[in-house]
């Protein structure tokens, strides 16, 4: 099935009229546009569960009136549009998104996606997975990050919380703890929010898969069974997680055995020119084993592994960057639009159907 971006837009503009309880109608959230606050960020600290210390950036909507602070630099490297500090926008609860980025990444590695959020009241918390940044990255803790990372995730929440409950502390009241959160990750976070939504990890099974098809984790993953004897599985979910989205999202092989264990809505992203992991054997594959319900997937034509990220940003000389890759800009534009549609639909809000992927089914989706 293919459907264009063009379309959607026609779409958007078409069909039945949301209405309120007292038949009146009422604005439709347009997701691909800015939302109505603007952003701020911050950088805090806190020791995970596992004793790893983590640094977790924050970004939230701006109360309304607060003068910004300037805008933030990333890494002191690249300037996004969030600002500096300032006070949240939390009259009300906010809804809540933890991202995991990928391997070698960081945590404001997808700021496009974080920042959009944010304008539109969304509070986003994202971890640099210790040991597993460009900038400490440490290969002997591979094994440890497979089944650490996921606890990352949680850890983060459970920091905001923290914050969100100290009136000192300029997002307090933005959370409400019964609520949860959605994990996002990029690929090894796609796995990793994919683990936090609910797949359980099955080492004997990887083995057994890995001995005749080989795979990324395969080592890490019986090297650190090894050294676990005592534990057959390993349930890293958090029952406190309401939607999954996992975009060009890594190791089936590590995965496969818990993705039919796997309840929430979960959304899946993909690029055609993804040669780290392409859709056919690999995110392709863990669509197929996905039993989670709603579930959808999009594969954008052209889009790099890297589209999901502000690599270009950092190095435009990046080969996603330039053609025949879509340009970055045109893979953020749609990326963003369904990851906050996905999100919206999940809470249930109506009227985002225009904008997402079939449900239970898998689209192309063509530069605009």
């Amino acid at each position: 099935m293919i459907a264009s971006l063009g379309l959607l837009g026609l779409l958007a503009c078409g069909g039945g009229e949301a209405v309120d309880d007292t038949g009146a109608p009422v604005e439709a959230l347009d997701p691909s546009l800015p939302g109505e606050w603007a952003a701020g960020t911050d950088v805090s600290e806190t020791v995970g569960q596992t004793g790893v210390p983590l640094v977790v950036q924050a970004w939230y909507p701006l109360a309304e009136g607060e003068d910004p602070g300037a805008v933030h630099a990333y890494g002191d490297l690249v300037e996004g549009g969030a600002r500096d500090g300032g006070v949240a926008a939390c009259e009300q609860p906010r809804p809540v998104v933890v991202f995991s980025h990928g391997n070698q990444g960081m945590r404001w590695q997808s700021f496009f996606l974080t920042e959009h959020l944010a304008s539109h009241g969304y509070v986003v918390v994202a971890p640099d997975h210790t040991g597993n940044t460009i900038f400490d990255k440490d290969p002997d803790r591979m094994p440890e990050l497979v089944f650490r990372r996921p606890l990352d995730v949680a850890d983060s929440f459970d920091h905001l919380l923290a914050r969100a409950a100290d009136p000192q502390d300029r997002l307090y009241g933005c959370v409400d703890p019964d609520a949860g959160y959605a994990v996002v990750g990029h690929s090894f976070g796609g796995f990793t929010s994919l683990v936090v939504a609910g797949a359980v990890l099955d080492p004997a099974q990887t083995a057994e898969w890995c001995a005749t098809n080989g795979g990324w984790l395969c080592d890490e993953v019986a090297e650190y069974a090894a050294a676990h004897p005592e534990q057959a599985t390993w349930d890293l979910s958090d029952p406190r997680a309401w939607a999954a989205v996992p975009m060009a999202p890594a190791a089936y092989e590590t995965l496969f055995p818990g993705l039919p264990l796997i309840a929430l809505p979960t959304l899946i992203l993909a690029g055609s020119r993804d040669s780290l992991t392409p859709w056919e054997g690999e995110v392709g594959s863990i669509w197929e084993d996905l039993q989670a319900q709603p579930r959808a997937a999009a594969i954008i034509e052209d889009a790099g592994h890297y589209s999901f990220s502000d690599a270009c940003t950092l190095v435009p000389t990046f080969e996603d960057c330039s053609e025949p890759f879509l340009a970055p800009e045109e893979v953020h534009a749609l990326a963003r639009t369904m990851v906050l549609a996905w999100l919206v639909q999940a809470r249930g809000g109506a009227g985002m159907e225009p904008w997402l992927p079939p449900q239970d089914d898998h689209v192309e989706w063509l530069a605009p």
